[in-house]
């Protein structure tokens, strides 16, 4: 089967959504699928057509940038040539060039499949919400056009207006985890690396962005402290982000040495392992709807590290789903600390075997739904 995805970011952009879709695409590719990506060149380095892992990846010019939405007019010329030889268009959503990509593949009578990963939310300091209104409009127009549209988990799906107002057409279908490498030093190495000092250790992996909590956190830690005065907290991620970014609000504590605080930054999928193996506990604070999932809490229940996470629709699932973890009022730093501190007095009641986790989350079965949703939308000569 021929299947195009769009997107507005791809490797090496590391986020939730881009390394959906990446696995996807490339387990896709390796079940004999062709499978291509049409999506934006967000680094003028990068090159404009290439072969990664399988997948052919097609990169239009960016002509101009609103924060992190990313305009080229270029991608409809792209999409008037790669739309008409793809037996299914795969849309991943928030997407910007969401109109053009559905109207061409709709015109030329090519089926949409569109995968809803979370609403889009501007921060309302950001000022006028332009770029929040046009994503808004974009994603209805793709969903009246989708033939059907996934989203992670049903409790997702009915809280969402945009997947309720159209729940006959959507299917919920857990994303493809990859499960972190294993460990590659011992601990102390490991701690020494990333410049972690004290314990128990507290663990947040994501971008910087307002919308995952980290002031929540940040006040849910100081509390974590008074009852365990040695406690650290490792905040790894992305900071690097327009628009949107909170480390300017978070350096005052990264700058001080008494804080128990260490910011990595962004780090290597590969080294990922080392660092959940000193973790005692992974919190996922996220304030709002721009989290559907948070596939880290997965990647961290595989490692044998509990989670807590906030009583979002969606993000709450995981721990549900497991009992491996606790779940806080989102936006609520003393019951994210309460919660915290509930892991840490036992985390050994928390933990589930491995292989129960990977049975469960499994990207194999994953990626089966998701062919079979393709052929029924392709029909015979799919």
């Amino acid at each position: 089967m021929k299947i195009l995805m769009g997107l507005d970011y791809y490797r090496p952009n590391l986020s939730g959504l881009t390394l959906y879709a990446a696995t996807l695409a490339e387990s896709l590719a390796a079940r004999g699928h062709e499978v291509s990506v049409l999506t934006h060149r967000h680094r003028p380095e990068l090159p404009r057509e290439s072969v990664e892992n399988g997948v052919r990846v097609v990169r239009a010019p960016v002509a101009a940038r609103a924060g992190k939405a990313l305009i080229s007019p270029s991608i409809l010329s792209r999409a008037l040539s790669e739309v008409p030889r793809s037996d299914v268009l795969h849309l991943h959503a928030p997407l910007v060039p969401a109109v053009p990509l559905s109207f061409v593949a709709s015109t030329l009578r090519v089926p949409i499949v569109v995968t809803y990963h979370c609403d889009l939310k501007v921060p309302a300091r950001a000022g006028p919400r332009l770029v929040e209104t046009v994503a808004r409009v974009a994603q209805d127009f793709a969903l009246d056009r989708a033939e059907r549209i996934v989203t992670n988990t049903e409790d997702y799906a009915r809280h969402t207006p945009a997947l309720a107002d159209r729940i006959e057409k959507v299917e919920w279908i857990l994303p493809p985890v990859v499960a972190p490498a294993p460990a590659s030093g011992d601990r102390e190495a490991v701690r020494r690396r990333f410049g972690v000092a004290g314990s128990p250790i507290v663990f947040f992996l994501g971008r910087f962005a307002e919308e995952k909590g980290l002031l929540v956190l940040l006040d849910a830690f100081a509390e974590v402290r008074r009852r365990h005065p040695s406690a650290a907290l490792v905040l790894a991620g992305a900071t690097d982000l327009p628009g949107e970014s909170v480390l300017d609000r978070l350096r005052p504590s990264l700058a001080d040495p008494a804080s128990g605080i260490a910011a990595p930054g962004e780090v290597d999928p590969a080294a990922l392992g080392d660092l959940f193996s000193i973790a005692d506990v992974f919190v996922l604070p996220s304030i709002n709807s721009t989290e559907s999932f948070g596939m880290a809490q997965v990647e961290a229940m595989l490692a044998g590290v509990p989670a807590v996470a906030s009583d979002l629709p969606g993000v709450r699932e995981p721990v549900r789903m497991t009992g491996m973890g606790e779940i806080a009022r989102a936006g609520d730093a003393v019951d994210l600390s309460r919660a915290i501190l509930r892991v840490l007095a036992d985390p050994a009641a928390y933990r589930r075997p491995r292989a129960e986790i990977r049975e469960r989350f499994s990207s194999e079965t994953t990626v089966s739904r998701y062919e079979d949703l393709y052929r029924s939308v392709a029909g015979p000569h799919g």
